[in-house]
């Protein structure tokens, strides 16, 4: 459970009990979902709680009811002569939740959980569900008289007599399906109104002028995050500014991924011009349905743009809709036909429900443009353009007036960028496909290459979530392995992926060379394919998320066919039309310009080295000098086993060891940083020590990794590696010591067919394994198909029996042994204590209470099947209540009356985690009398030893009472806490009577034959003055009786410790440290549901450690347990 300030959990409190007086939430014990509640400041100070539905809306198919598009009701409510609106009581909540789905909402408060009975805000399908309610209850009045998004609903009418008539037939829909407004968000018989952020009135759409003012107002910003907020708003209004693309231009390399926030004087300069705009922005009209919309254009070497107009009844042309964005990448280096023709795409797709809607008149000067909509041959990219413009009504006019023309020159000379992207396809394939925003979709690329020995081609295949797909066959007219044209196709994939402005992107082929090598799994040894997987992780880093798998080839066969066809233009099945590009080069030769890395400075660490491997004239593009290697100018670093890593500067080395650092700590596979940096094809001098540092300092990769393997280098420093160069090429290491070393031990090894092998003292030969192949070993013979999970002794005695040997045999056996999860589960529970015996003992009298059921009990006594009992800590004095229903209202009730009442205010209540002791009434009173409450550890009884021995010594006597007088319990339970508080006990060697009154009670065996005490008694009778002394003498006494109590129960309490230490194996835990709790129905006491079941279950995380020793648990994922454990039931996980 999340914590939260006090204040701030109070006003949640508040916010829940308002929920659940209204009826919207109902409280509920043991719920299969549960999220968290988030509390949202509100402007006035307060807060709304909302509730963290993220894990229940996975789970959630999605709800594919469409909502409206916001510019067309915007328009449809512009232009009316009255208006009324009106905003839904909280809106959401008046949908009932089905009874089946309800308490999946159930969420976890400061009071307890609950769950909503009505619609929350949060749900995945919330809004559609809603827009579903509407468009069911004012079917026959949308976009007549009402529009309505979601919760938000605007009445209007042409004539304003019209209006009430209107409302009314609203009022008795809404009556008829009881559906509630806000009175404080309504607004009735209004000539202009907020819709959706927009100003609405009889004249057309104005920019709300809040909105419009506090841009107008603002601050220029002064981070990445405030100017990304500032482009925003201005996003929204796009459609009220010519050129606004233009002038926001210069922000564009701030956005960009790790470029510092410098605010230049020409970023301020265009800030200002903003604010300026937007104290005079136009008002655009709705078009008007039957009339056609006028197109003005513009286009040049930078951008394009565009303006959509509409004369009205007086013949004044009045804007509708402005549009512009800069030309991108290849755009630029179209000639000037096919830019103007771009201009007019780009508007039909931006604009493309107006173009659906209205006859469009476009007027242009532009010849290229008229060629385009009226020449009946085209081909290539024009071809494909005029098969999109074919589904809309477009004629051509020459402009009459500069004025218009002037408008659209005007976009031009403000080139500015939008996210839109640009298609070349007919609608159905990638031309509708780029419709939607490219940015917000999941793109998958299926990839394959075909190589034989006279040709080579490649084939990919982007899909998108919805279908859309793009197909690309290509001839590679080069020399080409197979791995080679695998790459070819997987880099072209990406290339285009990037250009097309994609930015979540899923790799889907067959190659597993180049799936392990992107995942760091496999290394780079082949020199023919560094410039690839250089250019490969280059082209990953474009994307926002990027993942990549493999697949079998049965279900990559469109991309095989594709390559197939590339190689050998030949398609069987089904003709399929796909154009074949011809690529006399590879892709590496194409893109090696724009991905060339800049000159080296002389501090590069480097320079010196690629100086000297700069070879004369006639000498090979590949050189080696020592380890480092020159391909195609790149340097890289050759290390053991032929793995090639490239040589990277100090800066990229620092952001490539943070990012697979995160990478590793995400995967848990027990790979070590440095080996992870090795697989991904990365060097740089002191990247062993750099990446040792790192993992030694994140407590996630301690928990993982033992110290030395966090500092071993696998790849370079393999134990067998000085071995294997001195028996077989006779090379020693540099340093004396470490070549005295190897000279001595290697007389215990030799090689046979390029393998170690090490002599046992038994006489066969050992295999050496290096680390990696260790662990493969140790899984297989441990927890393999004939896996036994032995014992760490076994282990190591079968691995020497089966011929293996590495120097760290013994530990790693152990420690595998240790760490095995099945076996962890699996494991014996643990009965000794793992904490000392906590003292209980109180300063004074009354100060500490304990308080327990006893129950149900059957028999039942008139009703009564429980007893409730106060324990008092010092004294031993008890209290006790029969009860027929064990709830809150009844403890709170004995807590007040025989507790407060009779003895005082209590410093400290002590109390299991049950509901009659964990709710709002038992709370309320003890807040009230600022009593403190300590709750013990759920299945931990002994966290309140002192009333669950009472409860055994009352049940004793109550049982022996009923056995020899008959009747119900009840009937006897005064005559049971009278015998106890006149037994002595044991810790403190008096009566809890005398502890609490100074004397012993009378009890009936004295009347009946009378004691001492009742015989003096009699004789005092007669002197007042006798008796009083008596009593002063009786309480001077008893603060020495209590102090002598005290005293007991220390020494009472000591003893008790000495047994229990006997018995101790101290098991104490820290935050952060992960462990293994016992499964529910051993802590519960209950049989095991299976003879199979594990006696324990996890990993957890510590997140509170105390020291009574309970601790807080939480999942690996952060979610925090509901309840406290003690340390009996736990145990630590070893990872």
């Amino acid at each position: 459970m999340r914590t939260f300030h006090t204040e701030v959990e109070a006003q949640i409190t508040q916010e829940v009990k308002k929920l659940l007086a209204a009826g919207f939430i109902k409280p509920i014990q043991h719920p299969r979902w549960l999220s968290n509640i988030v509390p949202v400041k509100k402007k006035n100070g307060q807060i709304r709680c909302c509730v963290d539905f993220r894990n229940l809306n996975k789970a959630c198919p999605k709800d594919e009811f469409p909502l409206p598009n916001m510019d067309l009701l915007i328009d449809s409510a512009a232009g009316h002569a009255m208006f009324s609106f009106m905003d839904g009581f909280s809106g959401y909540n008046q949908i009932r939740m089905s009874t089946r789905d309800a308490e999946k909402t159930a969420f976890r408060t400061p009071i307890g959980n609950f769950y909503y009975t009505v619609m929350p805000f949060g749900l995945k399908n919330a809004g559609a569900t809603y827009q579903r309610t509407m468009t069911a209850m004012f079917h026959d009045m949308m976009h007549k008289e009402i529009e309505d998004y979601v919760d938000d609903i605007v009445v209007k009418s042409k004539k304003r007599e019209d209006h009430l008539g209107i409302l009314r037939k609203v009022f008795d829909r809404c009556r008829l399906y009881k559906l509630k407004m806000n009175p404080l968000k309504c607004a009735f018989g209004v000539s202009a109104g907020k819709f959706l952020g927009f100003l609405v009135h009889n004249r057309g759409i104005d920019v709300d002028p809040a909105k419009a003012s506090a841009v107008a107002t603002m601050k220029a910003p002064t981070s990445h995050k405030e100017l990304k907020s500032f482009l925003g708003r201005l996003s929204y209004i796009r459609r009220f500014i010519p050129g606004l693309a233009a002038v926001t231009a210069v922000f564009a390399p701030l956005m960009k991924k790790g470029v510092p926030f410098i605010w230049s004087t020409a970023c301020q300069q265009a800030f200002e011009k903003i604010q300026q705009i937007m104290t005079k922005l136009p008002t655009v009209c709705a078009p008007v349905p039957g009339r056609p919309l006028r197109l003005y254009l513009a286009s040049n070497s930078e951008a394009i743009g565009g303006l959509v107009a509409q004369e009205d009844e007086e013949g004044t042309e009045r804007p509708i809709y402005y549009v512009s964005r800069a030309l991108k990448d290849a755009e630029t280096r179209y000639s000037g036909a096919e830019r103007a023709c771009l201009a007019l795409i780009y508007a039909s797709q931006r604009l493309r429900h107006y173009f659906l809607a209205h006859k469009i008149q476009l007027i242009t000067k532009s010849h290229p443009i008229r060629s385009l909509l009226h020449r009946p041959v085209l081909s290539g990219r024009l071809a494909q353009w005029l098969l999109q413009l074919s589904q809309y009504e477009i004629t051509t006019e020459t402009p009459t007036a500069i004025k218009s023309q002037a408008i659209a020159d005007l976009l031009a000379q403000f080139p500015g960028e939008d996210s839109s992207s640009i298609s070349h396809e007919v609608p159905g394939e990638i031309g509708e496909a780029l419709l939607a925003n490219l940015a917000d979709s999941t793109w998958t690329l299926k990839f394959d290459g075909s190589s034989t020995s006279s040709s080579s081609g490649a084939g990919i295949v982007l899909a998108r979530e919805d279908g859309k797909t793009i197909a690309k066959s290509f001839k590679l007219d080069f020399p080409c392995s197979n791995n080679a044209s695998e790459y070819e196709a997987y880099i072209t994939g990406l290339v285009i992926a990037h250009e097309m402005g994609i930015k979540h992107l899923r790799v889907i082929g067959d190659s597993n060379l180049i799936i392990c090598q992107t995942k760091g799994e496999f290394s780079l040894k082949e020199p023919s394919l560094a410039l690839y997987r250089a250019l490969a992780q280059k082209l990953e880093e474009e994307f926002d998320t990027f993942e990549i798998s493999h697949a079998m080839r049965c279900e990559n066969r469109y991309a095989d066919a594709l390559a197939t066809l590339g190689s050998q233009v030949s398609f069987e099945g089904s003709k399929v039309d796909v154009t074949i590009d011809k690529r006399s080069m590879p892709i590496t030769d194409l893109l090696r310009e724009k991905f060339k890395e800049p000159n080296l400075d002389a501090e590069d660490w480097r320079t010196p080295i690629k100086a000297k491997l700069v070879a004369p004239e006639g000498v090979a593009d590949l050189k080696v000098l020592k380890d480092y290697v020159l391909i195609a100018g790149d340097l890289y670093r050759r290390l053991p086993g032929g793995v090639l890593a490239r040589c990277v500067n100090l800066q990229e080395a620092a952001k490539k060891l943070t990012e697979v650092h995160e990478k590793c700590c995400e995967l848990r596979d027990g790979i070590s940083l440095y080996r992870r940096l090795q697989r991904l094809g990365y060097f740089w001098p002191s990247m062993s020590k750099e990446a040792a540092s790192l993992q030694e300092q994140c407590s996630f990769c301690q928990h993982q990794h033992e110290s030395d393997q966090i500092y071993a280098t696998f790849v370079s420093s393999d134990w067998r590696t000085p071995f294997l160069e001195y028996l077989i090429e006779n090379i020693l290491p540099q340093t004396s010591q470490a070549a005295v070393r190897i000279k001595k031990l290697a007389t215990r090894y030799f090689v046979e067919g390029g393998i170690l092998f090490r002599k046992g003292f038994h006489g066969d030969p050992l295999r050496c394994l290096s680390l990696a192949e260790s662990q493969t070993v140790m899984k297989e013979a441990h927890s393999g198909e004939c896996g036994e999970h032995q014992g760490k002794k076994r282990l190591y005695q079968l691995l020497l029996t089966l011929g293996y040997y590495w120097p760290t045999m013994k530990k790693d056996t152990a420690d595998f042994v240790k760490s095995c999860h099945t076996c962890q589960l699996q494991a014996n529970l643990i009965h000794t204590h793992p904490t000392s015996l906590q003292n209980m003992a109180t300063p004074w009298p009354f100060h500490t209470w304990g308080l327990d059921l006893i129950g149900p009990i059957n028999p039942a006594s008139g009703g009564y099947i429980w007893i409730l009992v106060a324990t008092e800590y010092f004294s031993k004095w008890v209290e006790a209540i029969p009860l027929r229903k064990a709830t809150g209202a009844a403890v709170a009730n004995f807590i007040r009356e025989h507790i407060i009442t009779r003895f005082g205010i209590p410093h400290k209540i002590i109390s299991d985690n049950g509901t009659p002791f964990v709710n709002k009434n038992v709370r309320e009173v003890l807040e009230h009398y600022r009593i403190k409450h300590r709750r013990s550890t759920p299945y931990y009884p002994q966290g309140n030893g002192q009333a669950e021995a009472t409860n055994r010594m009352l049940l004793r006597i109550l049982s022996k009472m009923v056995f020899d007088y008959g009747k119900g319990w009840n009937s006897h339970l005064a005559d049971t806490l009278w015998a106890y508080r006149g037994s002595t006990k044991t810790a403190t060697g008096f009566t809890p009577f005398s502890l609490v009154y100074g004397t012993d009670a009378i009890s009936p065996t004295e009347l009946l034959v009378p004691s001492p005490r009742i015989l003096h008694g009699m004789d005092l009778e007669a002197d007042a003055d006798i008796c009083a002394e008596a009593r002063v003498a009786d309480l001077e006494g008893l603060e020495e009786a209590r102090e002598l109590a005290q005293a007991r129960s220390l020494r009472y309490h000591q003893k008790l410790a000495d047994a229990y230490e006997k018995t101790l194996q101290t098991r104490i835990f820290a935050k952060g440290q992960m462990v293994l709790k016992t499964v529910d129905h051993v802590r519960r006491g209950l049989p095991s549901p299976s003879k199979f079941a594990p006696n324990w279950e996890g990993p957890y995380l510590i997140r509170e450690a105390y020291d009574s020793g309970y601790y807080r648990l939480s999942t690996a994922d952060g979610t925090t347990l509901a309840d406290p454990i003690n340390g009996k039931w736990l145990k630590r996980y070893y990872s």
